[in-house]
């Protein structure tokens, strides 16, 4: 599934609906990595290379397709975001496809040179312009870290947005930067996915994706990702809190204060078991003395007691420690 939106009623929003985005099931203790996307997510939407093309439209006279319509710029552009050419080369080949024809074609001079150089510097002047990181996100990335939790970027771009990004600073708050461009892999390419999990060293159980794009969530969600659809900051912040995401140190604690209380149970019925079983065996029904009996019936009290003291702790772990969250 590679269309970037999903509309209710495909085949595809019937999928996501049925099959992998019911309510998902957060263990706090597991989580240990946030992956964010970029674009839409910590900054708005931006359409700049639209733009950009509105601007050589009208500098020479010419009309470049849409990616929907023309199959051969959306091969390009896909080119472009996993790195194989650069914005320099994927300028080049627009001018060579859709301008020097139309040049050759209409003129009887030889076709006039573009100035490429012009239209990068444009092109990253655009970006620059209009790329600013939400205040609101920057803080929550940082709220994340100082909970303990690794915080990555896991985003599809271009080389010279990426520069753009970097000069500025806009990775510097991530422990891990996973661009396109540079690992030669795109969203929603399940290797992508794969290839991410591999450099944490994490299960898919650990992590927590936020994208803003539905065909972005669904090869994560079948890999065991937690998978968040990110619509705005209120929500994504009522989101978290309805995890109920806190400080990953405090969490670990009431979580290993739950397992010792488990073992303790655990340990505690098997006694009771192995103390019910001698007491029940037929060559003891005859000799049931007060004392066997009084022994028998403290072990089972102890062992009544140590269950509710467990129960009590799992139904508190489900509350603190476990959340679902439902993405549709």
């Amino acid at each position: 599934m590679n269309s970037a939106n999903i509309s209710p009623g495909s085949d595809e929003y019937d999928y996501a609906k049925s099959s992998i985005f019911k309510k998902q099931k957060v263990k706090l203790y597991e989580i240990k990595h946030f992956l964010f996307d970029f674009g839409g997510v910590l900054i708005e939407k931006t359409f700049v290379l639209n733009n950009l093309f509105a601007f050589i439209e009208h500098d020479l006279n010419i009309k470049i397709p849409s990616k929907e319509i023309d199959p051969y710029l959306k091969k390009l552009r896909r080119r472009l975001s996993s790195g194989r050419i650069s914005a320099r080369t994927f300028l080049e080949s627009i001018f060579e496809t859709y301008y020097i024809p139309f040049q050759k074609k209409n003129e009887a001079l030889p076709p006039k040179k573009v100035n490429v150089e012009y239209y990068l510097e444009l092109w990253f002047n655009l970006y620059t312009q209009v790329t600013h990181i939400s205040s609101d996100m920057a803080e929550i990335v940082e709220r994340l870290h100082l909970a303990g939790y690794t915080v990555s970027l896991l985003s599809n771009t271009y080389d010279i947005h990426a520069k753009s990004n970097e000069l500025r600073g806009f990775y510097d708050n991530f422990d891990n930067v996973f661009l396109s461009n540079e690992i030669g892999l795109i969203k929603p390419d399940m290797d992508k996915y794969i290839y991410v999990l591999k450099k944490l060293g994490s299960k898919p159980k650990r992590c927590i994706f936020i994208d803003d794009k539905i065909s972005n969530l669904i090869p994560a969600r079948e890999l065991g990702i937690i998978v968040i659809k990110f619509e705005s900051f209120e929500k994504f912040k009522q989101q978290l809190n309805d995890i109920g995401i806190k400080d990953r140190t405090e969490i670990k604690k009431k979580y290993e204060s739950y397992k010792k209380k488990k073992k303790e149970y655990n340990k505690i019925k098997r006694e009771y078991k192995k103390a019910k079983k001698k007491y029940l065996k037929k060559r003891y029904r005859k000799k049931k003395s007060l004392k066997r009996r009084l022994e028998f019936q403290k072990k089972r009290a102890e062992y009544q007691k140590k269950k509710i003291e467990y129960l009590n702790e799992r139904d508190k772990k489900k509350e603190e420690l476990i959340s679902k969250i439902k993405f549709l």
